[in-house]
């Protein structure tokens, strides 16, 4: 094959990548990676305060939001109860693949007391999206 072919497929092989690349990046750009909790460390001090009752970061309510990916949007609500999430429901479903693609994932909300659950193989985006809805209704809840 010669060099002049290979070297003409090669860019534009290469164009087309970096034209999708630049085309969906800004897509990506508002989804938000969530927050790495800090070590936990045992003291004196902080054993002596494990016994203190918690405060919750979270009032009572129902809180709703909306969370975006590249293949649509989900809005959920989420319930708190005396400061724990007590239910979360999925309202709204405006992405390219179904709802049962995430339906595991408000338990999991529920169970971790966190939006940082685990994503949907086969359901990125989705998942994704989910995440951050739960995110942006917990942002309203937080006291």
């Amino acid at each position: 094959m010669p060099r002049r072919l290979v070297a003409l497929s090669s860019s534009a092989i290469a164009a087309i990548y970096f034209a999708g690349f630049a085309a969906t990046r800004s897509a990506d750009a508002g989804i938000a990676t969530p927050p790495t909790p800090a070590p936990v460390t045992t003291s004196a001090a902080t054993t002596a305060s494990a016994s203190a009752p918690t405060v919750s970061p979270y009032k009572d309510g129902t809180f709703t939001g909306t969370g975006t990916s590249r293949r649509g949007s989900i809005s959920v609500a989420v319930t708190v109860a005396s400061g724990r999430i007590s239910n979360v429901n999925i309202t709204k479903v405006a992405t390219q693949y179904p709802i049962s693609a995430v339906s595991s994932m408000p338990a999991q909300v529920v169970t971790t007391q966190s939006a940082n659950v685990n994503g949907v193989s086969g359901a990125t985006y989705s998942a994704q999206a989910f995440r951050g809805a739960v995110q942006t209704a917990l942002q309203q809840a937080t006291a």
